[in-house]
């Protein structure tokens, strides 16, 4: 996914927020420009380092919004740690998979 000489957009501290978080919320957008957030309890898998992968409990807004437009962003705080991630997401019958492309610092 990145490069070799490329900074990875997960860090070793992201990660640990995101994994150590005890909800993550989930912003998608409608293509009317209306955000939709959901809480989810935890992240299913990390890959690599800017990959990461949800299981789907219903979730129909939420894959509605990604199947037109893909957007999503991630708001992960544990203790004080805070990050929002911004990218691109897909689905499947299982999972919503997300490639992080930005990491910003919330706190």
């Amino acid at each position: 996914m990145g490069c070799e000489y490329c900074s990875p957009v997960l860090s070793a501290d992201i990660k640990n927020t995101i994994t150590s978080a005890p909800f993550l919320t989930l912003v998608t957008v409608s293509k009317d420009g209306e955000p939709h957030t959901i809480a989810v309890e935890k992240v299913r898998e990390v890959k690599d380092d800017d990959i990461l992968v949800f299981g789907i409990y219903k979730m129909q807004k939420t894959r509605e919004n990604l199947s037109q437009n893909g957007f999503l962003q991630i708001a992960a705080v544990s203790g004080k740690s805070g990050y929002r991630l911004t990218g691109r997401a897909n689905f499947t019958d299982s999972e919503v998979i997300f490639s992080v492309k930005t990491a910003e610092s919330l706190l």
